[in-house]
């Protein structure tokens, strides 16, 4: 986690490996431990076709996922879908599957969080 002094909060970015969907049921894109971020920032892309998300919330680490912290959403081609979560998580999970059964696409998930 980086800390920038002039906001004086520290923040951690990345991104997931992209994922393309090959069934037509939830599957795990990955997961963000998110500690004690405050605000937390995802960005969904979708090539090819469009993939419908989820977001799932962990409060033990990521042993379990009990909450759906965003329920399912679509993401189609060249139009990103932003997602702002400021609620309490130890770990964040991000799921997706094919919007149209057999007909796949690939996500695409970048992350940012910060602590005020």
């Amino acid at each position: 986690m980086a800390y920038n002094p002039r906001t004086r909060a520290y923040y951690i970015s990345g991104e997931m490996a992209d994922y393309t969907t090959a069934g037509n049921a939830y599957a795990d894109v990955g997961t963000w431990e998110v500690g004690s971020l405050g605000t937390k920032r995802m960005r969904f892309t979708a090539a090819d076709n469009t993939v419908n998300v989820q977001i799932l919330g962990s409060f033990d680490g990521g042993t379990t996922y009990p909450i759906t912290v965003v329920s399912e959403f679509a993401v189609a081609v060249a139009t990103p879908v932003i997602q702002t979560i400021t609620d309490l998580y130890t770990n964040l999970k991000v799921q997706a599957d094919p919007a149209v059964d057999n007909v796949h696409g690939t996500l695409t998930t970048r992350y940012v969080g910060w602590s005020r």
